[in-house]
């Protein structure tokens, strides 16, 4: 379906009497806004509406309400990441400014619900929160969002924390979009069907005033179409039928201590709204203009003759210079002929070679790649011919094999992407390597791209039956939630929503940035499971997703940490790494908190574990079995009731490793009981490795192919492991990946 344009009228009715609106006079707390000139390139495509409402008279408000929906606009088309996280973080932005507004100003405290709506293309995102009332009319009926009154409303500007709610809908041509005051939402959803379903914007805008009749309202209705700019309709300011009161919009007196800057009248100016470019107002009504046809027509005939004029005028100047450079030899030399100038044609003279060279230049070098990539061919089929001759001789056949596979990213990087022999040699080392290395090949897909910017770091699944993938975002400081099935394999949401983010106040506590975190099962001392986040601050953040809510625990001694990397838990116990001062810290639990034993603060081991070299670590939930990951590819097991070390990378090899690891990432213990096993993230060599837990045994090691062809876990930053069928959920730079076994 082709993108959707957005047409928009407005409504402000008082008591029954209808307000004026004009360039000067907007309806307050109304937003239509599409992107700025400067807006981040991932909102360059974002149409954006808004209507707030605050408590108190509007005509007192109006001046707050445009500045908390400037800030809006501002944060939400400078953020950069998803559509809903930059809408979201918008959102809690302007909560806190009106919150800060009510805690120290002496003015009558504000509160309010607010409707943020975008349109990208064909879809629409929704965000709510406080009370609110938007409908969205089809040609089949209305839907009304939220869909029922509310338990629990969090109203704008009374806590820092804030309940949003989101919607998506794809849209179809016709459909209609009412944003409205909650002081009407006692009508019956039915009571619109006039101006929202199978009708038009004007008639539409005409009937809402038969619907509000004698009570108060500010209206935002918004017609998608996709009708090409000639066919639109005139779309004309709703005038009052006989004996309907006008009066003219009052001007609001800006307070000297309003919150935010005023902004000037252009900006305040509505603006018509239609995706491809605005147009001029003509009347009252955000709206596109009506078209004249012979006006059009005559432009368009104006244009063409400008350009021939142009053009004529360019071969006019280029026969004079010519001439200049050869005159005719009919032409005879006077004094009082104008002196040739010669910069022109020196400059002609010097690009001419220039051009010439950077043509020949080109076909070098497309030369140079034609016989770059025929060498990589033969060099890869002499090379894996060499691998099926030697024989027994195991390491000398994976070294053939892994330079063939070198070249073929070269081919694929620096000569010439997506060649169909290259692909086909390089499938063939891949899968004789496999069988050589007893490695098993998983194919992968993008389960989730995000926007550039990203920085992802850590994955982990929620437990239990109700499915969720949880992401952390080091690069912009946020921690996602997807919502999935209990398989993981199909999300419910069309795209991850944020819940944590640095500088978010959590009770008493503000997010500074998230290290590392876990899923923590509900125990004796915690009644609920969540998504526990170990916080750079000194504390530990949970976020309990039955509940919607997050809350912090302060950590005792935070202050002597120096370098905190990772964080595990054993029999509720919290497990810190710290290589900064070459400990594990151990923290009890004490109902919901955590206390540190003076005793016993940290786990002793029988020899140097070397932990300023750990990169990662776990620990198994049944034993307290400790695994440590060093950056230089070692592993060891340690057994944490003794300290004792059970087995090491030595042992590891002489059970099944014949490549040892290259530079690790991450390590998890994954299972329960005798089946539980230790899975290591190797991007060096391209691998993911199973261990034996008890014994170091390997069990398996497996690579992936991603969609381009390429060795997706050369580029893991994380993973998470769900067994039986396995299914491997990784992280790279920006993209959330799933890994399956054909």
């Amino acid at each position: 379906m082709s993108d959707l344009q957005a047409v928009t009228g407005q409504l402000y009715i008082v008591d029954g009497v209808m307000q004026t609106v004009d360039g000067t006079n907007a309806v307050p707390g109304i937003l239509v806004q599409p992107p700025p000139n400067k807006a981040n390139r991932s909102r360059n495509r974002d149409f954006l509406f808004a209507h707030l409402t605050l408590s108190g008279n509007p005509e007192e408000t109006a001046v707050l309400a445009q500045d908390l929906l400037d800030l809006i606009s501002h944060k939400f088309y400078a953020a950069s990441g998803s559509l809903t996280a930059a809408l979201r973080s918008a959102i809690m932005a302007a909560n806190q400014t009106l919150l800060q507004r009510n805690l120290t100003s002496k003015e009558t405290v504000r509160e309010g619900g607010i409707t943020c709506v975008v349109l990208r293309q064909g879809e629409l995102f929704t965000l709510q929160a406080g009370e609110t009332l938007a409908l969205l009319g089809h040609n089949f009926g209305i839907e009304r969002l939220p869909p029922k009154p509310l338990d629990h409303i969090t109203p704008l500007g009374r806590t820092s924390g804030l309940d949003i709610r989101y919607a998506h809908h794809r849209l179809q041509s016709g459909d209609l979009l009412l944003l409205a005051d909650p002081r009407i939402s006692h009508l019956p959803t039915d009571n619109f069907s006039d101006a929202l379903v199978d009708t038009d914007i004007e008639s539409g805008l005409d009937a809402l005033i038969d619907i509000v009749a004698d009570e108060s309202a500010r209206l935002l209705m918004i017609e998608f179409n996709d009708d090409s700019l000639l066919d639109l309709p005139d779309v004309v300011q709703p005038r009052p039928r006989e004996g309907q009161l006008v009066a003219p919009t009052p001007q609001p007196r800006r307070n000297p201590e309003a919150v935010l800057p005023p902004a000037t009248n252009a900006e305040r100016r509505p603006q018509p709204l239609r995706e491809g470019g605005p147009a001029p107002a003509r009347d009252n009504i955000r709206t596109m203009p009506a078209i004249d046809r012979q006006q059009v027509e005559t432009t368009a005939r104006r244009a063409g003759s400008q350009a021939a004029l142009g053009l004529s005028t360019f071969t006019a100047w280029l026969v004079d210079l010519l001439s200049r450079l050869r005159p005719p030899r009919t032409a005879v030399s006077t004094e009082e002929e104008e002196p040739v100038s010669w910069t022109w044609p020196t400059l002609i003279a010097i690009l001419i070679p220039v051009l010439i060279a950077v043509i020949v230049s080109g076909v070098y070098l497309e030369r140079g790649r034609v016989r770059r990539l025929s060498e990589i061919r033969t060099e890869m089929s002499q090379l894996i011919s060499q691998a099926d001759q030697v024989g027994g001789d195991s390491v000398q056949a994976r070294q053939f094999y892994t330079d063939a596979l070198a070249l073929a990213v070269e081919a694929e990087t620096e000569v010439r992407p997506g060649d169909e022999t290259v692909a086909q040699l390089r499938d063939i080392a891949r899968e004789r390597l496999d069988e050589l290395e007893d490695v098993t090949r998983l194919s992968a897909r993008p389960y989730y791209e995000f926007s550039k910017g990203t920085a992802l770091t850590h994955v982990v699944l929620r437990d239990g039956f109700n499915g969720g993938i949880f992401i952390l975002d080091k690069g912009n400081g946020l921690v996602y939630e997807y919502e999935t099935d209990d398989t993981y394999l199909n999300p419910l949401t069309l795209e991850p929503q944020s819940r944590v983010f640095n500088g978010q106040a959590v009770g008493t506590q503000v997010v500074g940035s998230v290290i590392d975190m876990f899923w923590r099962p509900a125990g004796s001392a915690v009644s609920r499971d969540g998504l526990a986040m170990l916080d750079g601050g000194g504390a530990l953040l949970t976020y309990q997703p039955n509940l919607g809510s997050t809350f912090a625990v302060p950590l005792d001694l935070a202050s002597e940490w120096q370098a905190p990397i990772a964080i595990a838990t054993f029999d509720e116990r919290l497990y810190i790494l710290d290589i900064g001062a070459r400990v594990i810290w151990k923290y009890f639990p004490n109902g919901d908190d955590f206390t540190a034993n003076a005793d016993d603060r940290t786990i002793v081991f029988n020899e140097d574990p070397e932990l300023q070299q750990v990169i990662d670590f776990d620990i198994f939930s049944q034993d307290g079995g400790l695994v440590l990951l060093y950056r230089d590819g070692r592993i060891r097991y340690y057994d944490t009731r003794s300290g004792r070390l059970e087995w090491n990378e030595s042992d590891v090899l002489a059970n099944g490793l014949q490549t040892p690891l290259v530079a690790p990432t991450s390590v998890e213990i994954v299972g329960r009981g005798l089946n539980a096993s230790i899975f290591v993230a190797d991007p060096g060599s391209g691998r993911i490795v199973q261990i034996s837990r008890p014994t170091g045994q390997v069990l398996a090691q497996y690579r992936a192919t991603g969609p381009n062809g390429e060795e997706l876990f050369s580029q893991i930053s994380d993973f998470a492991i769900a067994e039986t069928p396995l299914r491997v959920f990784v992280t790279t730079e920006k993209t959330l990946y799933l890994a399956v076994q054909e």
